[in-house]
């Protein structure tokens, strides 16, 4: 059975907030999820019956979009849904007519590194010390894509 796509809405909360803190290092709070979910940002999420599988959260303003969250359950990990949510938030920023897609992604994190650079994402930066990694810090690789 495919995942099913739909947009995320207040009564995912809980299962968002299960999922972040099990598939990020420095998850969102609550509070920073539940804010998500109106004003500028948009999302979109991929269920297995009532089984959060994963999510995105990105934003738009003016004409550019950045990707501000993207989640995976680690179980679900390495089967193709990440790159599934990425088609559909490109998917959902050319239907805003947006110009250019923009996203961060940790250093260290070669699997999405690849995943973005397959997806046409190109190297715009780096933003150094920006990731919390336990008593250290890592560096930000920033990314864009036009559309």
């Amino acid at each position: 059975m495919q995942p099913l796509f739909r947009p995320l809405n207040a009564a995912d909360l809980d299962a968002m907030v299960m999922l972040e803190q099990a598939a990020h290092l420095e998850p969102w709070s609550r509070a920073q999820l539940a804010e998500s979910l109106h004003g500028r940002y948009f999302s979109g999420s991929l269920w297995q019956q009532e089984q959060l599988l994963g999510y995105f959260i990105a934003d738009a303003v003016i004409d550019e979009s950045t990707l501000m969250n993207i989640c995976i359950a680690p179980s679900w990990q390495g089967r193709g849904l990440g790159r599934r949510l990425l088609e559909h938030w490109l998917d959902a920023c050319r239907q805003r007519r947006l110009a250019t897609a923009w996203l961060e992604v940790r250093a260290s994190n070669q699997a999405a590194l690849a995943l973005y650079r397959s997806a046409g994402f190109a190297k715009a930066g780096r933003r150094k010390d920006y990731y919390r990694a336990g008593e250290e810090r890592e560096d930000a690789i920033v990314m864009q894509k036009p559309l």
